[in-house]
C-alpha cells in the first residue's frame, strides 16, 4: 500500500529533527548559563506576577516570552528545563519549515533546504539558549507560512498553493492572532510584517493590500498597552553613548550576518579574523560573481517564491539598517537578525533552485548540488567545533563556581564586573561567600565609545562601593571587556593600588582573580 504524501513528509522530516536533538540534548545539559541567560532566570524566577510586572523594564525588550518562560518554570527550575522550551521551539520550527518549502520546491530541493535549516549551527545556538530567539524563529515561519495561504495563494494561479483545511477567513484570523503574538514577544517581527506589506504591493494584489492592512490596524490596536512602554525602553536603550553612524558600517554588519547564515564560519567570530573566515569570504565572494552571472542568463525563469520571498528578505534588510541607525551597532548583532534567518535561507535556496535545477545541463545541476553539499558540511562542522570552544559559553561560569568553592575562605566576597555578568554566577555557584553586585544588574549603559577609559566609569564606581571595607581578600571575575579594550582601566587602577593578586585563572572569556588587602 502506498504510503500517504502526509506520512511521507513526516517520515523525511523525523531524521533530520532527531539528528537536531542528538546535537543539542547534550549540551543543553551540560553547558553553563551565560549572561543572557541569566537575565532571563532571574527575571523570571518569581513567578508570573513578578515577571508581568518587571519584565519589559527590566529586560527593555517585548515581555511576552518572559511571561510565558516563567509559566513554564513553574513546573521545573533547572537549566536545562529552561532550555527544553528553546528546543522544542526550534522542533517545530523545523517541522513548520519542512512543510514550507515542501510546499515552495521540488522534492529534492525542499529535502535539501531543510536539512540546511534544521542542522545549522544559528539554530543549533538558539535551541541552546534561554532567550527569546529560537521562539522568534518559530513564530517567523507560522507567519510565513500563515501569510502565504491567507493573502498570497491564489489556487488557480500560485504555483505553490495547496489544498488546506481552513477557509481564507479562518486563516486570516489564525495569522491576526499569530501577528499580535509575535509583536508582543519579539518587536523585530513588526518588520517581517513589513516585508509582507511589501510583497503584496510589488505584486499588485491590491485587494489583498487593503485587507492585509486591516488586519494590521487590528494588530496595532492589540498592541497598544505597550506604546508607552516602547517608548521608554527605546529612551533607556539610546541613553548612553551613542557611536557615529554610517551606511557603509551598518551593511558591513548585515552583509557579515548574511555570511554567517548561508556559509558559517565561526558564528561569533573573534576579535581576530580566522583563516576560515578569509576562506569564506572569498569563496563566497566567487559562488555569488558565479551565481548573479547566471541568474542574469535566466532572469525570465524566477520562481514565484524567489521573488516573494526576495522582497520580504529586502525589506527585513532595509527594516534592520533603520533599527541600526536608530539604535546602534549593538542592536543589529547577529541574534537579533534571527527574524531574518528563515526568509533569507528561503529565498537563497528558491535563487539556486531557479539558477542551477530545472534546465537541460542535468550534470552541472549534480555537480553543483554535491559542491555545495560539502562546502556547507565543512562549513558546519567547523561552526558547531567552535561554537563552545571548552564545552563552555562565555563566561564559563559553572568551572569558575567550582574554582572558588575548591579555593575559597569564609570572608572572601566574590566581586563581579560588569553588574550584568553576576546575574550567571549564582545558579553555578554553591559556596560560602556572597556575590556582589546583587542589584542594580540592569542600570548601567556605555557612557564613552565602546573599550575607552571612561565607557563603564558610573558603573566602575558603584562595584568599588559595593566591596566590603572589612575584607581582607576578595574573589575578582572580569569578563573579556576588561582583557581586550581598556574599558576597565579605573578598575585595574584601583586594584593595582589596593591589593595584591595571590592567585589568577584565566577561564573562556573570563579572567578570576583572588585579591589580598594591601597593609595601608
Amino acid at each position: 500500500m502506498p504510503v500517504s504524501s502526509k506520512t511521507n513528509r513526516a517520515v523525511r522530516v523525523t531524521p533530520l529533527i532527531v539528528l537536531h536533538l542528538l546535537i543539542v540534548l547534550p549540551l543543553a545539559f551540560f553547558l553553563n548559563v551565560w549572561a543572557d541567560e541569566g537575565s532571563t532566570l532571574f527575571t523570571t524566577q518569581h513567578g508570573f506576577w513578578h515577571a508581568f510586572q518587571n519584565a519589559a523594564a527590566d529586560e527593555k525588550q517585548a515581555p511576552l516570552y518572559f511571561w510565558v518562560m516563567s509559566l513554564w518554570r513553574s513546573l521545573n527550575d533547572s537549566i536545562f528545563f529552561a532550555r527544553l522550551f528553546s528546543i522544542i521551539c526550534s522542533v517545530v520550527a523545523i517541522r513548520l519549515f519542512a512543510g514550507l518549502t515542501q510546499r515552495v520546491f521540488e522534492p529534492r530541493a525542499a529535502l535539501l533546504a531543510s536539512a540546511f535549516f534544521s542542522l545549522h549551527p544559528f539554530l543549533i545556538w538558539a535551541s541552546l539558549e534561554i532567550r527569546v530567539y529560537s521562539l522568534v524563529i518559530l513564530l517567523s515561519v507560522l507567519l510565513v507560512t500563515l501569510f502565504l495561504e491567507a493573502f498570497f495563494d491564489e489556487q488557480e494561479k500560485s504555483e505553490w498553493a495547496r489544498p488546506t483545511r481552513w477557509t481564507k477567513g479562518q486563516t486570516r484570523i489564525l495569522f491576526f492572532v499569530a501577528a499580535a503574538f509575535s509583536i508582543y514577544t519579539n518587536y523585530y517581527l513588526g518588520f517581517l510584517l513589513v516585508g509582507f506589506f511589501a510583497a503584496l504591493v510589488l505584486a499588485k494584489k491590491w485587494r489583498e493590500t487593503v485587507v492585509y492592512l486591516g488586519t494590521m490596524l487590528a494588530v496595532a490596536a492589540v498592541f497598544l498597552p505597550m506604546a508607552l512602554a516602547i517608548r521608554s525602553q527605546f529612551a533607556a536603550n539610546t541613553s548612553g553613548f551613542q557611536d557615529d553612524r554610517a551606511i557603509i558600517d551598518g551593511l558591513r554588519h548585515l552583509w557579515h550576518h548574511v555570511l554567517t547564515f548561508l556559509v558559517p564560519s565561526e558564528v561569533f567570530p573573534n576579535v581576530e579574523i580566522s583563516t576560515a573566515d578569509v576562506i569564506r569570504l572569498w569563496a563566497m565572494r566567487f559562488a555569488i560573481v558565479v551565481t548573479g552571472v547566471i541568474a542574469i542568463i535566466r532572469r525570465r525563469s524566477f520562481s514565484q517564491a524567489t521573488q516573494f520571498f526576495g522582497i520580504v528578505a529586502a525589506s527585513l534588510f532595509a527594516c534592520l539598517l533603520f533599527a541600526y541607525f536608530a539604535l546602534g551597532s549593538q542592536y543589529i548583532a547577529i541574534r537579533h537578525m534571527s527574524v531574518a534567518f528563515v526568509p533569507l535561507i528561503v529565498f537563497t535556496a528558491s535563487i539556486l533552485a531557479d539558477v542551477f535545477a530545472g534546465g537541460k545541463e542535468k550534470m552541472i545541476d549534480r555537480i553543483v548540488t554535491i559542491a555545495f553539499s560539502i562546502v556547507v558540511l565543512a562549513s558546519f562542522s567547523y561552526a558547531l567545533v567552535t561554537l563552545y570552544p571548552n564545552m563552555a559559553k562565555r563566561g564559563d561560569w559553572a568551572r569558575i563556581g567550582a574554582f572558588i568553592e575548591q579555593h575559597e575562605s569564609p570572608g572572601q566576597p566574590i566581586l563581579v564586573f560588569t553588574t550584568f555578568d553576576a546575574l550567571s554566577l549564582p545558579y553555578h555557584y554553591h559556596g560560602v561567600n556572597k556575590i556582589l553586585p546583587d542589584e542594580k544588574y540592569f542600570e548601567f549603559e556605555w557612557e564613552a565609545a565602546f573599550g575607552t577609559e571612561g565607557s563603564l566609569a558610573r558603573q566602575t564606581d558603584f562595584v568599588i562601593s559595593e566591596i566590603p571595607p572589612d575584607a581582607e581578600m576578595i574573589w575578582l571575575a572580569v569578563n573579556e571587556k576588561c582583557l581586550i579594550t581598556d574599558a576597565c582601566k579605573p578598575l585595574e587602577n584601583y586594584v593595582r593600588a589596593n591589593y595584591t593578586i595571590v592567585k589568577e585563572e584565566e577561564f573562556y572569556k573570563e579572567q578570576l582573580y583572588l585579591l589580598k588587602k594591601r597593609n595601608q
